[in-house]
């Protein structure tokens, strides 16, 4: 019985260990979307437009800075809502929203390229960098809310920090864990920064995939 148990729980791991991994290459792809289309500012990591924000404001405030302000005020109430009223909510009803604004960012950030409204000073550059922040927080609230992840997927200083430590108290089996889920947003950094060259906001569609991925491994407890 108690090998049993055993044999669950390091199952369980496994799979929350996948998960982390799928939802940060899915962080990568939506925050280097964001830096290279929609001028250097952050869809996932909050902290990278607090910093321009108010270094800006000592130098030159510029609109992009107002656009990172609200995506500011979009990921508190959107987490917010997330917790309020999806928390209690299926995974397979997540996934369908995530997959909504997956596909809403792609149809609304390709229309505003097309007639050209993605411009550093345009109201199409504010609208699509909300979707953006928008999509990446149903994303990362799909599994676990936000706030109680095991590694955290917005600030990856952090888990670069509990690497280190991991490291320095040879706990090397979770020093590998945070190793794969870094490395997994860096890909999706990786991929998302070629693939953006040629199809624009369609690289989008690898998210739909690694959504689907997502329904199949954990369909089980929905």
């Amino acid at each position: 019985m108690d090998n049993k148990i055993i044999m669950i729980k390091k199952a369980m791991e496994k799979k929350d260990l996948l998960n982390y991994c799928q939802l940060a290459f899915i962080n990568g792809i939506n925050d280097a979307i964001a830096v290279i289309m929609l001028h250097k500012v952050f869809a996932v990591l909050m902290t990278g437009n607090i910093v321009f924000l108010v270094t800006d404001i000592a130098t030159k405030f510029q609109f992009s800075d107002i656009v990172r302000l609200s995506l500011l005020f979009t990921f508190i109430g959107i987490n917010i809502f997330m917790h309020n009223w999806t928390e209690k909510r299926s995974v397979v009803f997540r996934i369908i929203l995530a997959c909504c604004f997956v596909i809403i960012y792609i149809i609304v950030g390709t229309l505003e390229l097309q007639y050209n409204n993605l411009t550093s000073n345009s109201w199409g550059f504010l609208l699509v960098a909300n979707i953006a922040t928008i999509m990446g927080v149903i994303i990362n609230n799909m599994f676990y809310p936000l706030h109680r992840t095991k590694f955290n997927l917005v600030v990856y200083t952090v888990n670069l920090l509990n690497l280190s430590y991991s490291i320095a108290e040879k706990d090397y089996k979770e020093a590998q864990s945070l190793s794969i889920t870094i490395g997994s947003f860096i890909l999706g950094l990786f991929v998302a920064s070629f693939a953006v060259r040629y199809i624009q906001f369609f690289t989008l569609i690898i998210i739909l995939f690694v959504l689907f991925n997502l329904y199949r491994l954990n369909n089980s407890e929905s």
